[in-house]
């Protein structure tokens, strides 16, 4: 009789040959479940391990390649960044260069191991001892602008030091005190149409509205701080004879302090206490210094509403035509945003807008506008830029700047026109980047789509839907969204932009001391409600984008990618203070459908939105990827031509103009040798972005494994969202 063992065998293969199969498809199932949850190495570790898996395993291997040749050169690149900074740190403490060295240490301390370790080295400490002594003595020296930049400094290489805080914004308070009021001009600019009703609305409308109940002794102590430092201001000596008396000064310093300890106290403080203390104010102004009282008016509550939250201020008649302009969200001018450089106290261009002249002129962030029209900007604020560089369409504005990477001394000419601010951007865009059409597609083959979305504004959701059919029209399957950097805006832009992608539900609840509880759930039926998603967000992801990525994160509608937002969980309120002035006054909280409020509380440990997946970006990342996106925007159109002929200006011909220095002029503090030496870090960053590399490594494997999310512990936060 014939043996049936050989049958038998061959029957068993068979029959196993699906189990085999079937296991490798689990195994390889659990490489894409590992990567989908952000455990990379483990995901690598299993597909290294499937060495017959075909061309589905080849192709994921490639992606784990690329995504960890990214990361091993991260690694690579921290260490050589910190020892670079400290190296020449500790040289520059050795020559005696105090400032150079606090900013090549704040740069080593943000790539260091332990930055908490490395702020207790010996020679850190000895740096800071050091750069506090030189600081007190700018602050007796009354040049509270160098001591504020020293403060800021010490404070970024000391982020837990709370006193070194104060200090700071005591530095702080001086020195805006001295840019503010640099002339008697500037004083009756600032105080036009300034009065008495103006302060006791604004009063009435804090105690009424805020969103808890003030700490009015805080806003008390913050007053009269302000009331101090204008006193101190000794610009104000100049054109103001009474504060410019010693000994009147000094009897009114004398009675503020002697209102201060009154207030300290007081067993309860409230707003009626506020009012009667600035009449007391007022009445010792009078008997000593004289000073104007709308200026004592306008300090009073500029130092109060500084203790009230971040984002409380007054808008006075002076600043009305500006704030109209921000609020409509386009203007007339060159497309600048403006700010300080911390290093030199010049001008700088914090970015060009998109679309805008300065843009397509290859006007970069980080440019220092040194002129305007042939007038040197030293001692400008952004206020005088704005009058000198904004104007009607049409007309032409010259700039001079100084590029600290090259430098060199670039000059251009501008025709100023209407900025319209759009807020959806692409991978890059069409028609060789002329075109204001964008290609949304990251990875044509896969169907990945990039949208980036830059603000809230009254036209972005409208801007968002037609990105997302362009995007669908060119092959996506799958979106990462962009949030880093969109400082947020309009709270029912938002809403609409979570409607887009959410079937139903809450999107946030805004809750106040006064204001009745008021929820905003979504909006119509969803078009893109299957859509695999992933949203990227930063620390300057702040207000509306929070509520956009938090209702997302809490619906599990998509995956968080990047780093902690900013935490600004506040809604402000533009309140009308008689027919020319407004005060925007925080009047809620917002909370997510979980429940959870991103507002960032002093001295916390939790604020903003936290992301599923953490990404950490260097300084030099976060510049590397700041650039790219602004190279995105650039209207490539003219650029080169005119980027050629403004490198044709060397530096010396800055040096060599002719113009007389000042004699009580200071030098920088950082000369122009110094901001060269730091900008001459030779570890450059590769143009790899690594939060949107990761965020596209987990959307292929998202696509190609056709898998849910994995699951997140949210059984709390679902039990929280039931009882709202």
């Amino acid at each position: 009789m014939p043996s049936r063992r050989p049958y038998r065998t061959i029957l068993t293969a068979i029959l196993l040959l699906p189990t085999l199969a079937l296991g490798a498809d689990e195994t390889l199932t659990s490489a894409y479940d590992a990567i989908l949850r952000g455990e990379f190495d483990a995901g690598k570790s299993v597909v290294a391990g499937l060495h017959n898996g075909g061309a589905q395993v080849k192709q994921v291997e490639t992606w784990l390649d690329s995504y960890s040749k990214v990361a091993e050169s991260r690694t690579e690149l921290r260490q050589k960044t910190f020892e670079w900074n400290l190296d020449n740190a500790k040289k520059a403490l050795d020559e005696g260069k105090t400032y150079l060295a606090l900013s090549f240490a704040t740069g080593a301390s943000f790539y260091a191991p332990n930055r908490a370790s490395f702020s207790c080295d010996p020679w850190v400490a000895t740096l800071t001892e050091k750069a506090r002594a030189e600081a007190q003595a700018f602050e007796k020296a009354d040049k509270w602008a160098r001591a504020t930049a020293y403060y800021s400094a010490l404070e970024r290489l000391h982020e837990e030091d709370d006193q070194l805080r104060e200090t700071r914004e005591q530095a702080g308070r001086h020195a805006r005190l001295e840019i503010v009021y640099d002339s008697k001009e500037a004083l009756q600019r600032r105080t036009k149409d300034v009065n008495g009703d103006l302060l006791k609305t604004a009063l009435k409308r804090i105690n009424s509205d805020y969103f808890e109940q003030p700490d009015f002794r805080a806003l008390a102590d913050g007053a009269l701080w302000n009331i101090e430092a204008l006193c101190n201001t000794r610009k104000l000596y100049e054109y103001l004879d009474g504060v410019g008396n010693p000994e009147a000064r000094n009897l009114f310093i004398k009675k503020l302090g002697e209102l201060r300890a009154q207030v300290k106290r007081e067993e309860r403080y409230s707003h009626d206490d506020l009012k009667k203390l600035y009449s007391q104010i007022a009445f010792a102004n009078k008997e000593t210094v004289s000073l104007p009282e709308e200026l004592l008016i306008v300090e009073f509550l500029e130092g109060a509403l500084q203790e009230l939250d971040d984002y409380s201020n007054m808008v006075w008649p002076a600043d009305q035509a500006e704030f109209n302009k921000l609020m409509m969200g386009d203007f007339e001018g060159v497309g600048i945003q403006l700010g300080v450089d911390d290093r030199s106290g010049r001008l700088k261009v914090v970015t060009p807008l998109e679309d805008s002249p300065a843009l397509e002129a290859g006007i970069r962030p980080g440019d220092l506008i040194i002129s305007v029209n042939g007038g040197t900007t030293k001692g400008w604020t952004t206020e005088d830029a704005v009058r000198n560089i904004m104007g009607p369409s049409g007309s032409e504005v010259t700039l001079g700047l100084f590029r600290p990477t090259t430098g060199k001394e670039l000059e251009f000419k501008l025709n100023r026109r209407r900025i319209i601010l759009k807020t959806v951007r692409g991978v890059n865009r069409l028609d060789d980047g002329k075109g204001a059409a964008w290609n949304y597609m990251l990875d044509t083959d896969e169907g990945v789509a990039y949208i980036r979305l830059t603000g809230f504004h009254p036209e972005s959701a409208n801007e968002l839907s037609d990105a997302l059919k362009a995007a669908k029209a060119q092959g996506m399957k799958g979106l990462i969204l962009d949030l880093r950097y969109n400082p947020g805006g309009l709270l029912d832009v938002a809403v609409e932009a979570v409607s887009t992608f959410v079937e139903s539900g809450k999107v946030v609840t805004t809750s106040g001391r006064r204001e009745q509880k008021e929820r905003h759930d979504v909006t119509g039926r969803p078009e893109w409600q299957n859509l695999p998603l992933i949203v990227l967000i930063n620390e300057g992801s702040a207000s509306a984008s929070e509520i956009l990525a938090g209702a997302l994160q809490d619906h599990e509608r998509a995956v968080v990618l990047g780093e902690r937002t900013f935490g600004k969980g506040s809604v402000q309120k533009v309140l009308p203070i008689g027919d020319k002035a407004r005060l925007k006054l925080t009047t809620a909280l917002y909370y997510l459908p979980s429940g959870r409020s991103p507002h960032k509380k002093p001295h916390a440990d939790e604020w903003g939105v936290s992301p599923d997946v953490d990404v950490d970006l260097t300084p030099k990342e976060i510049r590397k990827v700041i650039e790219k996106q602004n190279a995105l925007a650039v209207i490539r159109s003219g650029e080169a031509e005119a980027e050629k002929a403004a490198e044709e200006v060397d530096l010396s011909a800055l040096k060599d103009d002719g113009k007389e220095k000042d004699k009580d002029d200071d030098e920088p503090l950082l000369s122009e040798a110094d901001l060269k030496l730091l900008e001459s870090d030779p570890f450059k960053a590769p143009d790899a972005d690594p939060q949107l590399e990761t965020a596209l490594l987990q959307m292929r494997v998202k696509l190609t494994a056709n898998l849910p999310w994995p699951a997140r512990k949210l059984a709390a936060v679902k039990d929280d969202a039931k009882r709202q």
